[in-house]
């Protein structure tokens, strides 16, 4: 582990959210490993007091990013798997599920990717629950495409 002193780690860890976001424990895991857990730990708080670090933002952005393609399940395990706390993950999924609809973001999924079921019924359930959507909503946007499908 390399020995870097507060304002350096500081500098560092400003340097990495302004090329992409992290969630704290990501950022954290990246940090550990450039100096001792209590220079971590008091440089996540300075980026926190600033501004810089907000897991609530950088869940909102991840499901604004990947919501037209994944549904609530899959973004729910993503965001988990990336440190995010499970109660943020249900805040930013209940806004986000209020915003749209999913049964018509699998419609769209499955006119999009018609090669992906080839009209048949299982593959086209198993893609949009794959993809995170619940049973009821992938058997929805079904029933809602073949209606399309057929004049």
């Amino acid at each position: 582990m390399k020995q870097e002193n507060p304002d350096g780690l500081f500098l560092y860890a400003v340097r990495l959210l302004g090329a992409r976001a992290y969630s704290e424990a990501a950022l954290r895991h990246k940090l550990s490993r450039r100096a001792p857990p209590e220079v971590v730990e008091a440089t996540l708080g300075r980026l926190k007091q600033r501004g810089y670090l907000d897991d609530h933002g950088y869940a909102e952005g991840y499901v604004r990013l990947y919501a037209g393609r994944w549904g609530a399940a899959k973004l729910r395990r993503a965001l988990l798997s990336k440190g995010v706390s499970s109660e943020t993950v249900d805040r930013v999924l209940a806004a986000q599920m209020a915003q749209q609809d999913p049964v018509e973001e699998a419609l769209a999924l499955l006119a999009r990717y018609p090669s992906r079921h080839r009209g048949e019924k299982p593959r086209a359930i198993r893609f949009l629950t794959n993809r995170g959507y619940a049973l009821a909503h992938a058997l929805a946007a079904w029933a809602r495409y073949l209606e399309q499908a057929s004049p």
